[in-house]
């Protein structure tokens, strides 16, 4: 098993006192719900925050792709071999 170090605020602290479980059964309660909730999310990434940064003026019709999450993009890099020849 890891060993962590936390700092935690002395109002929570007081809160999680009250509880049965111990602070590091809460945690890991904690920790597993997060794993299980969480969906990755590539535009989170570093790799997706530069290529944003970058912008098409005019966008091509067919290359446009929208996503609930990260809304209106293009997908030039799926089809590189038709554009480059």
């Amino acid at each position: 098993m890891t060993k962590v170090t936390l700092e935690i605020p002395d109002e929570l602290m007081s809160r999680i006192n009250t509880k049965q479980e111990s602070l590091q059964d809460i945690f890991i309660k904690a920790v597993e719900k997060y794993l299980e909730t969480e969906k990755p999310n590539i535009t989170k990434t570093r790799t997706w925050e530069l290529c944003g940064s970058l912008e098409i003026p005019h966008p091509e019709s067919q290359f446009i792709v929208e996503d609930q999450e990260a809304g209106k993009s293009t997908n030039y890099a799926e089809h590189i071999d038709k554009i480059l020849y």
